[in-house]
């Protein structure tokens, strides 16, 4: 245990084995509704909790439980791990950093604090015209939990841009965040399979399997998708493909990787959702620019490959599960007919939402947008659009399955372009990590800018809105810069005492 690299992964791989443990006990537990022995669990988790509390690992646990999905009942509404850790986070910050004088609050690049001051003023309107959402906190009919959302994304962002960063201890974020989507895949397994477990485990904790409650309510799930795998299987590939370079992929000593790989790949496809493929596709895209740059054309043909290879097999050779084949339906290929039926009513399904938003909501407000708030005069019935009656209930809480109509909805188009800037920066900035450097943190920069220009990539047409969205990017965003700020200015005095080294050569050289 000399080597510093192998004392490393072994502490990483420790982390993610504590966090699947505390997962499994957790869901257990909850399962079979043994709530003493949770309690006195959380005891012990809660001394840990402190003990991270301490140190700048804290922030680590804080931005990773940004990849949980589920939430809280508290206060009337659905608050967030991340939301709460955030509120500890600020009060952590103010205290050590601020009070103390140990660290002064640090906006970041000037344009890019206009940017996000753009279509965060829009935002900010919307919010006290709203009440921020008061009257039901937390609830997204209202628009209070995407208000309160997005606020601490924010505070995360510069919180992030202002605290002092240890490269070793940032470095692992990535498996502290496969830790956290574990515990969701955990209890989107167990009410999977036991649906009635949904009544316990709900009151504590919403991310439970939409299959699930679909056999609850219904008495069967027709396609049996739980998005809580996809989230796993997303974060298991992009971990992966940011610990090693396309271009050494294919030797031999990465078979764990190509096992990795394709473990990811299969829980994606087993959650059913055709988005989260071209998610995973766009990861693999990503991380081709990386190492190939303009040569990445020469990858596509590969990624083909793999996607009408399974089409052959399902069609030609054994059906794959239902669940797989929904997620592999956009390919030409011999389908399951309830399958290819679900696709094609999710696709119509997208259409008529966008149709009834672009005829009755966004001629209301086409240049500032209506923020996350409800007004009902809004939804008075339609006589040019009756079908679009049954969807206005999705609108109006900014269920567009759409992230560019979402993002006009919420900023309007002034609003919309500062933030399509910002984004479109951002997805600059990720195009050009790369392996160079040995800093501690590498992995986790790689690992960010894989999973931000996923995102981002995918949000446009996704069903992601702004309040479920932005957030998350947000905070990532803020780790992502900082990193690739502390890297780079570590990486200055090296290319300087090069560069004088050169210079004293050349004036040997001239003297002789």
């Amino acid at each position: 245990m000399d080597d510093p690299a192998v004392t490393q992964r072994f502490k990483a791989l420790l982390l993610c084995a504590a966090g699947l443990v505390v997962a499994i006990f957790i869901g257990w537990n909850i399962g079979a509704a043994n709530y003493l022995e949770l309690v006195l669990g959380a005891v012990a988790f809660g001394g840990i909790f402190i003990a991270f509390f301490l140190g700048r690992f804290f922030w680590v646990l804080t931005i990773a439980s940004s990849f949980l999905t589920g939430a809280f009942p508290i206060l009337g509404g659905q608050i967030t791990p991340f939301e709460i850790l955030m509120a500890v986070g600020i009060a952590k910050f103010f205290v050590e950093d601020i009070v103390l004088r140990r660290a002064r609050l640090k906006p970041g690049n000037r344009f890019d604090l206009f940017l996000i001051a753009g279509f965060m003023a829009i935002i900010t309107v919307h919010a006290v015209h709203d009440r921020f959402g008061s009257r039901f906190l937390g609830s997204s009919v209202w628009g209070g939990h995407n208000y309160v959302a997005v606020y601490v994304g924010l505070a995360a962002y510069f919180v992030i841009q202002s605290i002092p960063m240890q490269s070793r201890v940032w470095a692992k974020l990535p498996y502290v965040a496969l830790a956290m989507t574990m515990f969701d895949v955990l209890i989107g397994a167990i009410t999977t399979i036991f649906p009635s477990l949904i009544f316990k485990i709900w009151p504590y904790y919403s991310a439970v399997s939409v299959a699930g409650i679909e056999e609850v309510l219904t008495g069967e799930s027709v396609t049996g998708r739980v998005i809580l795998f996809a989230y796993f299987g997303f974060v298991l590939i992009l971990l992966v493909l940011a610990s090693v370079s396309l271009r050494q992929i294919f030797n031999p000593r990465n078979l764990l990787r190509w096992i990795g790989l394709i473990a990811g790949f299969v829980t994606i496809l087993f959650s059913g959702y055709r988005s989260m493929v071209l998610s995973a596709v766009i990861g693999f895209l990503a991380a081709g620019i990386r190492d190939f740059k303009y040569a990445v054309v020469l990858f596509l043909p590969f990624l083909a490959f793999v996607l009408f290879a399974l089409s052959f097999i399902n069609s030609d050779v054994v059906p794959l599960p239902k669940q797989m084949q929904r997620a592999l339906a956009f390919l030409p290929g011999k389908w399951d007919a309830d399958m290819a039926k679900d696709a094609a009513e999710s696709t119509k399904f997208r259409l008529d939402i966008w149709s009834l938003w672009m005829h009755n909501y966004f001629p209301e407000r086409p240049w500032l947008g209506r923020g996350f708030g409800f007004s009902r005069e809004w939804a008075k019935p339609n006589a040019l659009n009756p079908k679009g009656l049954d969807y206005r209930a999705l609108v109006e809480v900014q269920n567009i399955h759409n992230g560019l109509f979402a993002a006009v909805d919420t900023f309007g188009i002034i609003g919309t372009i500062f933030f399509v800037i910002w984004n479109l920066r951002i997805l600059a900035w990720t195009f050009r990590v790369s392996f160079q450097g040995n800093d501690a943190s590498g992995m986790a920069l790689r690992f960010l800018a894989l999973y931000l220009a996923a995102q981002i990539g995918s949000y446009w047409w996704g069903a992601l809105h702004v309040g479920m969205f932005l957030p998350q990017e947000f905070a990532l965003v803020g780790v992502f810069l900082r990193l690739r700020h502390s890297i780079e200015s570590k990486s200055m005095p090296m290319l300087s005492s090069k560069a004088d080294v050169k210079g004293e050569i050349h004036e040997e050289l001239a003297g002789v």
